[in-house]
C-alpha cells in the first residue's frame, strides 16, 4: 500500500510540474525602442504569441512558440499583413521579470514582464 501512495504522490507532483507555465508566458512591455518598433509582446500559455506596435490594436506578428530550454522560447512567426513571410525569433527570459528578443543571435529588444495591476492601468 505504501508503494502505491508514493507512486501516486510522485505522479501528482510530476503532472503539476509539467503543467506549470513557461517563465516567458505573459505580457511583456518593451524597455525603450527596438528595431521592430514592438511596444509589447503577449505570450499565451497555450503556445501562441502576438507582437504589437504602439497605437495599433492589431498585431504585426502572429507566432506559435515552443520551449527549447528552461528560459527560452522559439517563436515561429508570420507577418500579419503577409502570412507567406515567416521568421523565427528566440525569446529569452534573462532574470525574473526581464527578457530579450533575439533574431539569429542578434538582439532585437529588451522587455519587462507586466503585472496584472500594470495591465489594468
Amino acid at each position: 500500500m505504501k508503494n502505491y501512495t508514493q507512486f501516486f504522490t510522485l505522479l501528482i507532483i510530476l503532472s503539476l510540474i509539467a503543467c506549470s507555465p513557461h517563465p516567458g508566458a505573459g505580457n511583456w512591455q518593451a524597455d525603450g525602442s527596438n528595431s521592430l518598433n514592438v511596444s509589447r509582446i503577449n505570450v499565451v500559455y497555450e503556445g501562441t504569441a502576438d507582437f504589437y506596435v504602439e497605437g495599433h490594436e492589431a498585431s504585426i506578428r502572429r507566432c506559435f512558440w515552443s520551449a527549447i530550454a528552461e528560459q527560452t522560447l522559439q517563436m515561429q512567426c508570420v507577418f500579419a499583413d503577409n502570412i507567406d513571410k515567416k521568421v523565427n525569433y528566440q525569446f529569452i527570459v534573462t532574470k525574473k521579470g526581464h527578457a530579450k528578443l533575439m533574431l539569429d543571435s542578434k538582439l532585437i529588444g529588451l522587455f519587462t514582464a507586466q503585472t496584472v495591476q500594470a495591465q489594468s492601468n
